[in-house]
C-alpha cells in the first residue's frame, strides 16, 4: 500500500512538473541558460574597476540583456503547456551540451539553434513564437552584431570617428580622432561603436513588443527608432566628450562616466518604450 501510494506520488508529482512548466517554457530556460553562458566572461572576469562601478554596471553587462532574458522567461512560463514534442529532444540536448562547453561563441551558436529551432516550430502571435522573437533579438547583440562588427569594423567605427571630431572640431584619421589643444590621439575601438548600443535599443524594442504581444505598425517602428537614435546621440557624446576632455580620458572611457553614459541611454531607451507600449495597447484594444 505504501509502495503503491508513493508511485502515484512519484508519477503525479512528474505530471506536475512537465505540465508546469510546457514546451514554451522549456525552451525559454535553455535559450536564457545558453545566453548567461555566452556572457560569463564578462560576469564572473576579472576586472580593475571598483565593486561599486561592478555593481551599478550590473556586472558588465547592460540591463537590456538582464530583462530580455527575463522576459522570455516570463512569456515561457506563461504560455500554456504545450507538451514537448519528439523533435525537441535532439535540440534540447545539443543547446545543453553546448553550455557545458566553456567557449562563448559555441554557447552563442547554441543560442541562435535554440532561438530559429522555436521560432520555425511556432505559429504566429503565439507564446512560444513570442519567446523565440525575444531569445532571436538577443542573438542580434550576442551574434549578429559583433559579426557585422568584425566584417564592416574599418567604416563603421570611422563613421562613428568623423562624426565626434565633427561635433569636437578636430581632424579624423580613420578611427583615430585628435584630442583638443593636444597633439594626441585617441582611437575608436569596437567597444565604444553606436552599432553596439543601437543593437541593445533593437533588443529592448524587440522584448517590449513580444512581452505584451503588440502588433507591428508605423508608430511602433517610430518608436523604436528613436531608441536607436538616442543611444547613437550619447555614443557620440560620450566621444566626443573624451576628446574635448582628454584629462578626464580613463572618467569617460571605462569609468563612472562611462557609466552615467550608460545609465542615460537606458533610461532613454526605457521612458520610449513605455510610451510607445502604452500608446500601442491603447491603439489595439
Amino acid at each position: 500500500m505504501t509502495v503503491a501510494g508513493s508511485a502515484r506520488r512519484d508519477a503525479a508529482e512528474r505530471t506536475h512538473w512537465g505540465e508546469a512548466v510546457g514546451r514554451a517554457g522549456v525552451f525559454a530556460c535553455a535559450g536564457v541558460l545558453a545566453t548567461a553562458n555566452a556572457l560569463a566572461d564578462r560576469i564572473i572576469g576579472p576586472s580593475d574597476s571598483p565593486m561599486i562601478l561592478r555593481i551599478l554596471d550590473l556586472g558588465g553587462i547592460s540591463a537590456v540583456i538582464w530583462f530580455a532574458m527575463f522576459a522570455a522567461l516570463i512569456i515561457g512560463f506563461q504560455a500554456d503547456r504545450e507538451p514537448l514534442r519528439k523533435s525537441d529532444w535532439p535540440i534540447l540536448l545539443i543547446v545543453l551540451a553546448c553550455t557545458l562547453v566553456p567557449v562563448t561563441w559555441v554557447a552563442r551558436a547554441a543560442l541562435v539553434l535554440c532561438a530559429a529551432y522555436l521560432f520555425v516550430t511556432s505559429r504566429p502571435r503565439e507564446p512560444t513564437r513570442r519567446a523565440a522573437l525575444v531569445l532571436l533579438a538577443l542573438t542580434g547583440t550576442l551574434v549578429w552584431g559583433p559579426l557585422i562588427m568584425s566584417l564592416f569594423a574599418g567604416p563603421v567605427l570611422s563613421l562613428d570617428a568623423h562624426i565626434a571630431g565633427w561635433v569636437i572640431g578636430s581632424p579624423v584619421n580613420a578611427n583615430m580622432v585628435k584630442f583638443v589643444a593636444s597633439d594626441r590621439i585617441y582611437i575608436i575601438a569596437m567597444g565604444c561603436s553606436s552599432i553596439h548600443n543601437m543593437s541593445l535599443a533593437i533588443v529592448l524594442w524587440c522584448t517590449a513588443v513580444a512581452l505584451f504581444d503588440l502588433k507591428v505598425d508605423w508608430r511602433l517602428l517610430l518608436v523604436g527608432a528613436a531608441m536607436m537614435g538616442v543611444t547613437f546621440v550619447l555614443n557620440v557624446a560620450r566621444l566626443s566628450a573624451i576628446g574635448r576632455f582628454p584629462d578626464y580620458f580613463d572618467f569617460l572611457h571605462m569609468g563612472a562616466g562611462a557609466v552615467l553614459f550608460g545609465w542615460a541611454a537606458l533610461i532613454g531607451m526605457a521612458l520610449l518604450a513605455g510610451l510607445g507600449v502604452n500608446n500601442a495597447l491603447a491603439r489595439q484594444r
